[in-house]
C-alpha cells in the first residue's frame, strides 16, 4: 500500500518522497490533479455519493460557516471604504457584525469578539484611526475563522471515526469553502511577499491537504483524514505566522523609508490581528516569547517604529522551536504506549511546524544543510509512521540539534 505520491505532492519541497504513510490501511486513490479544489463549493462530489450509497448532499450556501464568510464579506464591502478616504458607515457594520456573527465569535473566542467590538466602536467614535479600525476587525475576524476551521475540523474527524459520513461531509465543506472564501486569498498574498511558489507555495500546500483530506473522506479513512488534515492546517497556520512576521519586517523597512506614525500602527494592527490566532498554539511552544510577540504587536504598548525584524524572528523561532520539540517527544512516547494513530498525528504536526523555520534554517545554514535536516525530518516521520523506534530517535535527535542552532 504505497502513499508515497500524496506526500511527494505536498511536500515535495521539503521532505524527499518517500513511503511516508506505510503503515496505514486501505488503498489510496491516485493522485488527483491540483486544479483549484478549494473552488468546488459541493461538499460531495459523485464520487462520494458513489462511494457511500446515502450520502447526502451539502449545500454549502446554507451552512453556518458561509453565511459568517458572506457577513465578513459584507462587512469589508463597507469597511474598505476606509482604505479609499471614504466615510465608514459604521453602524451598519456594527448591525452587520451583529446578526450574522458575534454570537459565534463570542462563543469560540471571548477576546475576539472584545477586540472586535472595540475596533468598531473606536472607529465610529473617532478615538482610532478608522482604517487602524479596519484592520484589526477584518484580521480578527479571520482569526476567529481560523479557529472555527480547527473546531470544524475536529467535527469531522469525531464524525468519521463514529462512521457518521453525511456529518463528516457537511463539517468538509465547510473547511473547504472556508479556504476559498478566507485562507487561499490571504495564503496568496504570503505567497507574493515571500515569493513562495510550486511546492513551496502556501496556496499549492493548503490546497494539496485539502485533496488528500477529500480522498480519506471519500474511502472513509479516519485514519489518513487526521494526518492529513495536519497539512491543511498548518499550512493555513503558516500564513498567518509569515503574516505577522512579514509586517515586522514591512514595520522596519517603513522606518527606514520614514513612514509616518499613522502607516506604521497600520501595519501593526495588521501583525497584531493576524497573530490573534496563533497566539495560543505558540504559548504551548514558549510562554514568555509568545507573550513578548503579542506585546510587540500590540498598540497603545509598544511604539511601532522600535519594532526590530531580526527580534520578532528570533522569538517566533523560540516558539516554534518549542513547539516542534514537543511534538518530536510526544511522537515516540505515543508509539511507546501502543497509539500508533495519534503518534502519526503528532510527527506529521511536528514536521508542519518544522517547515514553519525552512527560512530561517536556509539563511542560517544553507540550502544544502537544510534539505539534509529536512531529509532527516522525513526519515523520523516514516520510522514513527512503520513502529520503528529506534530508527526515529537517531533521525529526531538530529533534526532537534538542527533546530537548537536556529536559537
Amino acid at each position: 500500500m504505497n502513499k508515497k505520491k500524496h506526500l511527494k505532492a505536498i511536500f515535495a519541497s521539503f521532505l524527499m518522497a518517500s513511503t511516508v504513510l506505510a503503515a496505514c490501511g486501505g488503498d489510496e486513490t491516485a493522485e488527483k490533479p491540483e486544479e483549484n479544489k478549494q473552488a468546488e463549493t459541493e461538499g460531495n462530489t459523485d464520487e462520494n455519493k458513489e462511494n457511500t450509497g446515502e450520502t447526502k448532499e451539502v449545500n454549502v450556501e446554507d451552512t453556518d460557516a458561509a453565511k459568517q464568510a458572506a457577513t465578513y464579506a459584507d462587512m469589508m464591502s463597507e469597511l474598505v471604504k476606509a482604505k479609499e478616504g471614504q466615510e465608514v458607515n459604521w453602524d451598519t457594520v456594527q448591525q452587520q457584525y451583529e446578526a450574522g456573527l458575534q454570537k459565534d465569535v463570542a462563543e469560540l473566542n471571548p477576546e475576539f469578539d472584545q477586540a472586535i467590538q472595540a475596533a468598531l466602536t473606536a472607529g465610529k467614535s473617532g478615538e482610532m484611526e478608522p482604517i487602524i479600525a479596519v484592520q484589526l476587525t477584518d484580521k480578527t475576524t479571520q482569526s476567529y475563522f481560523y479557529q472555527n476551521q480547527k473546531a470544524l475540523q475536529k467535527e469531522a474527524v469525531a464524525a468519521l471515526n463514529e462512521d457518521k459520513k453525511d456529518e463528516a461531509n457537511l463539517a468538509f465543506a465547510q473547511i473547504k469553502h472556508l479556504a476559498e472564501k478566507v485562507f487561499i486569498p490571504t495564503a496568496e498574498k504570503r505567497d507574493k511577499y515571500y515569493e513562495l511558489s510550486g511546492d513551496s507555495s502556501l496556496v499549492e500546500n493548503i490546497n494539496s491537504g485539502l485533496t488528500a483530506q477529500e480522498e480519506a473522506l471519500t474511502a472513509g479513512n479516519a485514519e489518513d483524514f487526521q494526518v492529513y488534515l495536519q497539512v491543511t492546517d498548518k499550512s493555513i497556520y503558516r500564513s498567518y505566522y509569515l503574516a505577522a512576521k512579514s509586517y515586522a519586517e514591512k514595520i522596519e523597512a517603513g522606518v527606514k523609508e520614514g513612514k509616518d506614525s499613522k502607516e506604521l500602527s497600520i501595519m501593526q494592527a495588521e501583525a497584531w490581528g493576524f497573530y490573534q490566532a496563533i497566539k495560543g498554539s505558540l504559548g504551548g511552544g514558549d510562554e514568555a516569547a509568545a507573550a513578548q510577540l503579542d506585546k510587540l504587536f500590540t498598540l497603545n504598548t509598544t511604539d511601532p517604529a522600535t519594532i526590530k525584524a531580526a527580534e520578532t524572528n528570533a522569538l517566533f523561532a523560540k516558539a516554534v522551536a518549542g513547539k516542534i520539540k514537543g511534538y518530536y517527544e510526544k511522537a515516540p512516547n505515543l508509539l511507546a504506549e501502543n497509539n500508533a494513530v495519534e503518534a502519526k498525528v503528532s510527527a506529521m504536526e511536528g514536521n508542519m511546524f518544522l517547515k514553519m523555520l525552512q527560512g530561517q534554517m536556509t539563511e542560517k545554514l544553507g540550502e544544502e544543510k537544510t534539505e539534509a535536516v529536512f531529509a532527516d525530518a522525513e526519515a523520523w516521520y516514516n520510522a514513527i509512521a512503520e513502529n520503528k523506534p529506534e530508527d526515529a530517535k537517531a533521525k529526531g535527535e538530529a533534526v532537534i540539534t538542527a533546530v537548537d542552532g536556529l536559537l
